[in-house]
């Protein structure tokens, strides 16, 4: 967007308006602009007078934000509802990408005969299938969380939200620890979801915690979601120093 407008660009952001109507207002006041502009040099300004002059007509950042900020429609789902964006729908929407995750797994061993429908599976594992696995495990595990924290991060920065909200947020996921699991030896194979707490029960006993923390995937996890914080602290940064 046109320097003249950069100012008033960031206060909107920063009052919670949605980036799309930013855009839009910005790009009309753009136009009303060169309009303004057009008709001071009509009247026989010179170029920069006429765009001087045509900046004071339209208004000053103040009254033009106001007629955005007085309208709570123009803000965005994120600036009005921030506990619902970055705390319960991350952690939803990693759970469905998991659980997701597992029934792919399970659909491509039907489909490829890996895993028979009268669940009487044929050991060793067909290597493909094993393969297949492993990878797809390793993507939901290690790739899945980065993106999704990236995804967050993108989210702040876009909408001049405050830092704490990602970073709430990440640390949910962190806290969730979902992960996949793939086992399969000459006895059995195992495809499921693990969490930072998984229970177990047994015939005349109580639930009971079977494991805390998956450390490699805690760890991996917590290792790759530093990439995105850091670029939206730089990016804050940045931000500021332009402003």
């Amino acid at each position: 967007m046109s320097a003249p407008f950069d100012p008033l660009r960031e206060r909107l952001l920063r009052a919670g308006i949605a980036p799309r109507h930013v855009r839009r207002y910005l790009r009309e006041l753009t136009e009303h602009l060169a309009d303004l502009t057009a008709e001071q040099r009509a009247v026989g300004y010179d170029e920069a007078d006429a765009a001087i002059r045509a900046r004071a007509l339209l208004g000053d950042d103040a009254e033009l934000a106001a007629a955005m900020e007085e309208q709570p429609g123009f803000r965005s789902l994120a600036a009005r509802f921030p506990w619902a964006v970055f705390g319960v729908m991350p952690p939803l929407a990693l759970t469905l990408g998991f659980f997701l995750w597992v029934i792919a797994m399970i659909l491509i061993g039907f489909t490829g005969g890996a895993i028979p429908v009268h669940h009487k599976i044929p050991l060793p594992l067909p290597g493909w299938y094993a393969a297949t696995a492993s990878s797809l495990m390793f993507v939901g595990n290690y790739l899945v969380t980065p993106l999704l924290g990236s995804l967050l991060a993108w989210m702040a920065q876009r909408q001049r939200m405050k830092p704490l909200w990602p970073l709430l947020a990440m640390g949910l996921i962190l806290l969730l620890n979902m992960h996949g699991m793939f086992e399969a030896d000459s006895k059995r194979i195992n495809i499921g979801l693990g969490t930072m707490l998984t229970y177990h029960i047994s015939r005349g006993e109580p639930f009971r915690p079977e494991h805390l923390v998956n450390w490699p995937t805690f760890f991996g996890q917590a290792a790759l979601l530093c990439l995105p914080i850091a670029w939206l602290l730089w990016s804050r940064r940045k931000t500021a120093a332009q402003a």
